[in-house]
């Protein structure tokens, strides 16, 4: 029994044993199993993560790819001569020099005329003596030999430069260098509307050092007198544009001469003015007068009417300037139609304006008319006759019409009229219908600004663009990729995120894009220039790429409602840009096999009825298994029917619309400018953005957009900011950045020897970061 009792009793403890062991060995291999799940679970993460980041990565490089295969291929036969410097472009391309430019290396002396001369178009300083070969032939050197007369080094000698412009005259003794110095008068209001300033402004600037410079200004002794100032109280004054403040350099007047001399040592913005008042607050006189003719009412109230502000926002827009006033501004409030009414004398207790601007919308009104000419001269008699030249006297009109009075004054007639009384207008155009050219002129000719405002809502920039005039005209560009802040030039104000389309540029079947029809019809929308049905059209400007186009009619179409009614492009969505063949990342296969990147099958069978087809482009990479990707493209040329059929016939002729004025950029020849060959091309690009024109304008022969405002850069003349909108950015400002260089036209009499018959500037553009030659086009919807 003992012996039996101790087996049982050990069998127990082995099975127990066993059970441990069991229970021990199960736990593990759980945990084991537990550990391999996470592990392959960790491992599908990880293979779905670097999965999905590939597809996004591959997504993005798509993305750019499509991009850029909206670009058109540039076209610069051999045998012709773009940039206008007197080498063929195929000739330029043997040598590496820049077809797009005269003066590839920036010395001052075109390409031609480098190859004529005997200097390195490609180097700016051929002989290496550190100075450039365009100061080196304006300085009487030879820019082929560092010592001109064998003996002393050309960058070691002094030479005397004299520049002048209007009123000024800089000289100075330097190096030959001194002469890249270039001055340039400002016509900024801040300088224009300062009752302390006596001159114009001028800017000096040069990209090498001086130590010293004389300056000297001829005076206005009729403006002195008008002014009531005598010679002893002037100064030149150096503008300090980041404080807006003036300071004092030290002076001399010659009566006998009738000018004020100084030196300088450095570059900036000189004037001359009145050192003990410039820096001070100006009592300002300013008068509202405003338009309230049939054409701002509801058409309950005038049956004719557009109905171009019926929610009174013009009166918003005074509003919102005056409380921006301090008390040094006197305000009165005048309106206009076929009558004219004053509603406010002048005064500095602005709470009572509010109420008087309030009456406007509230008191019956007569419409009889728009006579801007007769309003603006009983506005301006409103100022006081003496000619108090202490105060700056402003006119803000705003109007949305053409004047219709018989034998109105001229703006010759009305620019003395303000003369006579110190007054600046600054003019406001509301809608399609005003007399742009007219507003312009009127403005510019009393040293004021013209503002455009493409519909009520619109008030609103131009109210900001008003505030920055009182400041000097400098901005901040807020929607800018960078921090860009100048003068403000000139504003056309047009808003890529209301007057830009709300869909992205595309490519057809026959065209790499449609970007240049969408630049004239964004233009022609905001100026209210829209033909609403053109025929077809077979372009006569020589081209590879040229395409004909049928032609189209929007008359009774939803987008031809849309333009009628006055709406801004930016409400103009059709069906077809909001369909899934509009967006390569939803139609694209990702996980497709093989070298090319396909659309996916469930798309395949549908797209073609739809108005697309597929157009395969390479994928300029090796890091993905793709070689090719198919995109869709609009087939605008035969597929309008589809589009209209699938879509609608809004969207039918809208595409048909694009297509039709894209081919228009080869039939523009005779409407072509640009920034070379002399100062012209950009004298006109200015002119059009004074006028509120969105300019149409290419870039590098292969892509276009519209340039929309000109900034100069307020611590180098030379420098500005054109911006633009790019149709293939949606709601986005963008930028060109200029630079114009000095350049003389020589007359060649040796190798290295030449003569300086006129000076001038050239221009370089960059774009994206990367150097660009830029066009501009006034074709119209012919």
């Amino acid at each position: 029994m003992g012996v039996s009792n101790k087996t049982g009793t050990v069998g127990s403890f082995v099975q127990s044993m066993y059970r441990s062991q069991r229970k021990r060995r199960t736990i593990i291999l759980g945990c084991i199993g537990f550990f391999v799940l996470i592990l392959a679970l960790c491992i599908g993460m990880g293979l779905k993560l670097q999965h999905n980041n590939k597809l996004a990565q591959a997504a993005a490089l798509i993305s750019r790819i499509e991009m850029n295969s909206t670009l058109k291929e540039a076209e610069f036969p051999d045998d012709g001569d773009w940039d206008g410097d007197g080498v063929l472009n195929g000739e330029e391309k043997r040598m590496g020099t820049n077809i797009q430019i005269e003066d590839s290396d920036g010395d001052g002396i075109t390409d031609g005329q480098e190859i004529e001369l005997g200097t390195d178009p490609l180097n700016p300083d051929t002989d290496g003596d550190g100075l450039l070969d365009g100061c080196e032939v304006v300085a009487g050197l030879n820019p082929r030999l560092p010592k001109t007369d064998g003996l002393q080094n050309d960058g070691e000698r002094k030479v005397d430069i004299k520049k002048e412009c209007g009123e000024v005259t800089i000289s100075l003794t330097g190096s030959a260098n001194a002469a890249n110095l270039t001055i340039e008068q400002l016509d900024i209001f801040g300088f224009s509307s300062n009752a302390s300033v006596v001159s114009k402004a001028y800017d000096i600037y040069c990209d090498y050092d001086f130590s010293a410079a004389a300056i000297t200004f001829k005076l206005d002794s009729d403006k002195l007198k008008k002014y009531g100032y005598s010679y002893d109280d002037l100064s030149i004054l150096k503008f300090d544009a980041d404080t807006t403040s003036y300071t004092k350099i030290a002076s001399t007047v010659d009566k006998t001469a009738n000018t004020i001399s100084g030196h300088i040592v450095e570059c900036g913005t000189y004037l001359v003015g009145v050192e003990k008042t410039v820096n001070e607050s100006p009592d300002t006189r300013v008068c509202f007068l405003i338009d309230n003719s049939g054409s701002m009412y509801p058409v309950e109230d005038c049956a004719t009417s557009p109905e171009n502000d019926v929610d009174f926002k013009r009166l918003t827009f005074a509003q919102s300037l005056i409380d921006k006033f301090d008390e040094n501004y006197y305000v009165s409030i005048c309106k206009f139609t076929g009558s004219y009414t004053k509603l406010a004398d002048f005064t500095n207790y602005h709470e009572s304006l509010s109420k008087i601007l309030d009456k406007i919308k509230t008191d019956p009104e007569i419409f009889n008319g728009t006579h801007s000419q007769t309003a603006l001269k009983k506005c301006m008699n409103e100022f006081s006759q003496k000619n108090d030249g202490k105060y700056r006297n402003i006119i803000v009109m705003l109007t949305d019409g053409e004047s219709d009075e018989e034998n109105p004054a001229t703006v010759k007639e009305l620019a003395k009229l303000a003369s006579d009384k110190n007054i600046i207008v600054l003019t406001v155009g509301l809608g399609r219908d005003i007399d742009r050219g007219w507003l312009y002129e009127l403005a510019s000719s009393t040293g004021g600004r013209y503002y455009s405002a493409s519909d009520a809502n619109a008030l609103e920039d131009v109210y900001e663009q008003i505030v920055a005039t009182l400041n000097y005209d400098i901005v901040t560009l807020a929607d800018s990729e960078d921090n860009i802040s100048g003068y403000s030039l000139y504003n056309t104000g047009f808003n890529p995120k209301t007057n830009g389309f709300a869909f992205k540029n595309f490519r057809t079947t026959t065209t790499s894009s449609v970007d240049f029809g969408m630049a004239v019809m964004a233009r022609d929308w905001y100026l209210g220039n829209i033909a609403t049905s053109l025929g077809e059209i077979n372009p006569a400007d020589e081209s590879n790429l040229k395409i004909s186009a049928g032609g189209y009619n929007i008359n009774g179409t939803d987008i031809g409602e849309a333009y009628d009614s006055r709406s801004p492009l930016s409400e103009v969505f059709p069906q077809i840009m909001q369909d899934v063949y509009a967006d390569s990342s939803k139609y694209l296969d990702y996980d497709s096999g093989g070298n090319v990147l396909q659309v996916k099958n469930e798309y395949i069978s549908t797209y073609s009825e739809h108005g697309w087809e597929i157009a395969e482009t390479k994928i300029q990479t090796n890091n993905y298994d793709w070689s090719q990707v198919q995109f869709l493209n609009v087939n605008a040329d035969s597929g309008i029917e589809k589009i209209s059929s699938n879509y609608s016939e809004s969207d039918g002729q809208l595409i048909a619309m694009l297509y039709r004025l894209n081919a228009l950029q080869w039939d523009d020849s005779e409407d072509e400018f640009n920034l070379t060959r002399g100062e012209s091309g950009f004298a006109h690009l200015k002119e059009q953005l004074s006028l509120g024109i969105p300019v149409v304008t290419t870039i590098d022969d292969a892509r276009t957009v519209n340039a929309i405002e000109l900034v100069q850069d307020t611590d180098c003349h030379r420098k500005y900011v054109l911006s633009v909108y790019d149709s293939n950015y949606v709601g986005k400002t963008k930028e060109i950045y200029i630079t114009k260089t000095p350049k003389w036209t020589l007359k060649v009499t040796g190798q290295g020897t030449a003569e300086v018959i006129e000076s001038g500037f050239t221009y370089i553009s960059e774009y994206e970061g990367k150097q660009v030659g830029i066009s501009f086009s006034d074709v119209e919807e012919h």
